[in-house]
C-alpha cells in the first residue's frame, strides 16, 4: 500500500510549488455544515491546485508528449506484472452508448493518468509514461455501466486497487469530484498532501482514511 512513496524517490519527474502560493491551508472538515460528503476529509486543494510537475530529463518529456498523441491501442495486448484478478460490482450511470476509445486524456503533466476502454475493458495508464495499471471489465446496460472485475499488481492491495479505480472513473471520467482514500501510514496534512499528488495530481481535491465506495454528495440548494 506505500508503493506510491517508494516510487515517487526515484521518480524523475520534480513538483514544484508555485510562485503565487507561499503556504497551504489544509483544512479538515467533520461531517456536517460546511462539508459536503458523509466523510470526514482534508481539503488539500491549496498545494494540488497551486503544485507544478514536470522533467527535467529529455527522455521522460518525449515519452510524455508521445504519450499525448496516442489513442490507447497499444495497451490491448500489454500485461501487468504479477497480476492479480479480482470481481466487484462498481457501478456507475451512463446512457447506454458503446465506449471505444479515449475515455479521459491528461492535458498537462499536472495530470497524472490516461483513461481509455477497448472491447468492454477499461485500461487506466500513467499519463508520464504510459504504463498499464489497472484493468476493468465491464458491461453496459440502458442507463449504467458496472465494472464486473479489475486487474492489478500483487503489489497493490485489492481495496486500494478497487478504491483508485472508483476515483478514477468518479473524477475523472465523469467529472464528479469526490474524495479519495489514503492510506493511514501517512500522518501528516503535507505527506497526505504529497501522496496525493504524486498518484493524481491536480486532480486530487479532498483525502480521507475513510472507505470511499458509498460516499454521498451534498449539493447547497
Amino acid at each position: 500500500m506505500f508503493n506510491w512513496f517508494k516510487k515517487k524517490k526515484s521518480n524523475p519527474e520534480s513538483e514544484f510549488q508555485s510562485e503565487s502560493s507561499k503556504s497551504y491551508d489544509f483544512k479538515w472538515y467533520e461531517i456536517g455544515e460546511g462539508n459536503p460528503f458523509n466523510k470526514k476529509v482534508l481539503d488539500i486543494r491549496s498545494y494540488t491546485g497551486t503544485m507544478l510537475a514536470f522533467t527535467k530529463e529529455k527522455k521522460v518529456a518525449e515519452k510524455y508528449n508521445a504519450m499525448r498523441q496516442s489513442n490507447g491501442e497499444y495497451l490491448i495486448n500489454q500485461q501487468i506484472l504479477n497480476s492479480v484478478d479480482s470481481t466487484t460490482d462498481l457501478k456507475y450511470p451512463h446512457n447506454g452508448d458503446e465506449l471505444n476509445g479515449i475515455v479521459f486524456k491528461a492535458d498537462s503533466m499536472d495530470c497524472k493518468w490516461d483513461i481509455y476502454a477497448f472491447e468492454n475493458t477499461f485500461y487506466f495508464s500513467r499519463s508520464w509514461n504510459g504504463d498499464l495499471t489497472y484493468k476493468a471489465k465491464f458491461k453496459i446496460d440502458s442507463d449504467s455501466i458496472e465494472i464486473t472485475e479489475i486487474e492489478h499488481s500483487n503489489e497493490i492491495e485489492q481495496n486500494m486497487a478497487l478504491s483508485d479505480i472508483h476515483y478514477l472513473i468518479k473524477t475523472h471520467a465523469l467529472n464528479q469530484p469526490i474524495p479519495h482514500n489514503v492510506p493511514s501510514e501517512l500522518k501528516t496534512e503535507m505527506e497526505i498532501a504529497q501522496w496525493s499528488f504524486s498518484k493524481f495530481g491536480n486532480r486530487a481535491y479532498y483525502a480521507t482514511y475513510e472507505n470511499t465506495f458509498d460516499t454521498v454528495v451534498t449539493l447547497k440548494k
